[in-house]
């Protein structure tokens, strides 16, 4: 071999090295720039799709009837009383509220009558019920006194529950809730039914998307202004390879700056979270602080959700309740996960072959009598829970509050008169 056969096979090796590594990050290049385009043009229409089932034809969005929420000064918004309301696809839920704004079909005085054990439950929309035409509180309600067991550890009173739930809500306006208006009804014991995601909520105010001149316009002007426009295309993380790594392996939590799950961008919009996971925790440890001291005797329940089944939860809320509950050690925290899981027991997707080989959207599309237990539980796509799905709830926040809650937080009104 010559000397001058040397340089020209190392160049050469050296120019097809180079000629493949920009033939791949030219690839790269494209894919990325075809993933960010395909969702540019189709992320548009499926956060349409989302936000206009949560307000379907019959909402007063276009039409001329009196509007569900009413502003409040300390609280943000309210129920307005005595309003009958319903929604379409996927709940085709009927819901009402009393004189007072709660969603109740009864009445009851604001004073506390003698003889009556009040239980005061403050939540977001997974406590308000306005998407199903049962209200797991009024279930509760039912099994509490129809306990025998319940009835003597509250020394024989009948038990009233009161829904102050509002959708929408986070851990900041619970505080605001429980101050300025549920104490004002006398509760013995006060439940803050939450989910991880009221942890990131901030102060808002609820409107519904802006007149115009026709529905789609009004809500997709809605949503350009409410998630569109806080999206930036251009970052520089590879969105298309970070989205391929956690398709492989999600429990892995990776992500780029781009929430392209439609979901994930309503559930975590600007309009509705803290910027920063520290502000938040912050402000829920304080809001906390200020239910025990307005309501020493309350317990915080955490309402497991869809994710949380799988044990997949979004990555915004990896650690949120640990983080909380660690600021303020002296709350009760309470998950119902382990005892809502059991009722799976022998009825998830390894238990079912006949399911096997179907995508999840394939399966959420099945009839009840063939879905998996799970997608019985849940609406697609909002994952809120189905009249089926509240009815377990409340009896196992009945069965805790009978078997396992403390003394300290069920107290006899003989006793509490006895002080």
């Amino acid at each position: 071999m010559s000397r001058r056969q040397m340089p020209s096979k190392f160049t050469s090796y050296w120019h097809a090295t180079l000629t493949v590594a920009m033939s791949v990050l030219v690839t790269l290049l494209v894919l990325e720039a075809s993933y960010r385009l395909f969702h540019y043009w189709t992320l548009p229409n499926n956060l349409f799709a989302l936000v206009s089932a949560q307000f379907p034809e019959s909402s007063p969005v276009h039409a001329n009837a009196n509007e569900p929420y009413l502003p409040d000064m300390n609280i943000g918004y309210v129920y307005a009383p005595n309003f009958e309301g319903q929604r379409g696809e996927p709940w085709h839920s009927r819901w009402r509220t009393n004189s007072y704004g709660h969603v109740s079909q009864f009445e009851y005085p604001q004073k506390k009558p003698r003889g009556e054990f009040r239980i005061g439950v403050i939540g977001d929309s997974m406590t308000a019920n306005i998407h199903n035409n049962v209200r797991w509180t009024e279930l509760l309600e039912a099994s509490l006194n129809a306990s025998p067991k319940w009835r003597a550890r509250v020394g024989g009173a009948f038990t009233r529950v009161i829904n102050f739930g509002v959708d929408g809500m986070g851990m900041i306006q619970f505080a605001a809730m429980l101050r300025h208006h549920a104490m004002d009804f006398e509760p013995d014991l006060v439940v803050v039914n939450f989910i991880s995601d009221d942890i990131l909520r901030r102060l808002r105010y609820k409107s519904n998307p802006p007149r115009a001149a026709s529905r789609e316009e009004s809500i997709r002007h809605y949503v350009k202004k409410n998630f569109l426009d806080h999206i930036d295309w251009f970052g520089l993380c590879p969105e298309a390879i970070m989205a391929a790594a956690a398709a492989v392996r999600p429990s892995l939590g990776i992500r780029c700056s781009l929430p392209f799950d439609p979901q994930q961008i309503i559930a975590s919009g600007p309009a509705f979270h803290f910027r920063k996971r520290k502000e938040a925790v912050a402000t829920s440890i304080a809001a906390v602080r200020d239910m025990l001291v307005v309501a020493p005797r309350i317990v915080f329940l955490q309402m497991p959700v869809y994710q949380e089944y799988f044990n997949r939860p979004l990555p915004v809320w990896r650690g949120l309740v640990d983080d909380v509950r660690k600021g303020v050690p002296e709350a009760r925290f309470v998950s119902l996960l382990k005892q809502m899981d059991a009722h799976l027991e022998g009825k998830r997707l390894s238990d079912r072959p006949d399911l096997a080989g179907l995508k999840v959207r394939q399966m959420i599309e099945l009839p009840d009598d063939r879905k998996l237990e799970l997608h019985r539980w849940f609406f697609f796509p909002d994952q809120h829970y189905t009249d089926y799905a509240a009815t377990i709830y409340a009896r196992e926040v009945a069965r805790y509050l009978i078997d396992m809650a403390p003394d300290e937080i069920v107290l006899p009104i003989a006793a509490e008169a006895g002080k």
